[in-house]
């Protein structure tokens, strides 16, 4: 399975009917999931590389389809437990489509809390040169999503086993 096809075609946001929208924004409120991924890299300057991911599982493909032939992104997936799954890993997407989407068809309760969180991860993710300021932010961010999940790397335990070489190093 490979993600949206010519780029250029991508429906606007504003043009993305209400009901359909709507439908989308509630079926990601209950099967959703915002995230700041964080994978060790041994050759990255920090030891870390933080990324931002959205998607949206369910044991049948047919409610998935819709999130990428609207959203005109992300990849479909088959799940280890036979289900599937729709994943949008690339940030200019994440900022050009799932941001500007969930801005349009808003979500509630703690949902649209962790949205706000990936909203923010996403702004600071975007810039070309991460900060170390702005690294830490990232992780604190990740370390409130998803009421505090399960996480392979702690935001402790990641500060505590690198060392900065520079202020301010690429993400990653």
């Amino acid at each position: 399975m490979t993600g949206a096809g010519n780029q250029q075609e991508r429906p606007a946001i504003e043009t993305i009917d209400v009901s359909l929208g709507a439908f989308l924004s509630g079926f990601a409120l209950g099967e959703g999931s915002f995230m700041v991924v964080c994978r060790k890299r041994s050759g990255s300057a920090r030891g870390f590389r933080l990324s931002a991911a959205f998607n949206v599982s369910q044991h049948d493909r047919a409610p998935l389809d819709p999130f990428r032939e609207t959203l005109g992104c992300g990849t479909m997936r088959i799940a280890g437990n036979g289900g599937w799954y729709w994943e949008v890993n690339g940030l200019r997407d994440q900022r050009e489509r799932i941001v500007p989407f969930f801005e349009r068809f808003a979500l509630v309760g703690q949902k649209a809390q962790d949205y706000e969180l990936y909203r923010r991860a996403v702004g600071l993710l975007d810039q070309r040169v991460l900060g170390e300021s702005d690294y830490r932010a990232v992780l604190a961010l990740r370390e409130r999503m998803n009421r505090g999940g399960k996480r392979k790397y702690r935001m402790a335990g990641i500060l505590r086993d690198y060392t900065p070489t520079s202020p301010a190093s690429r993400v990653g």
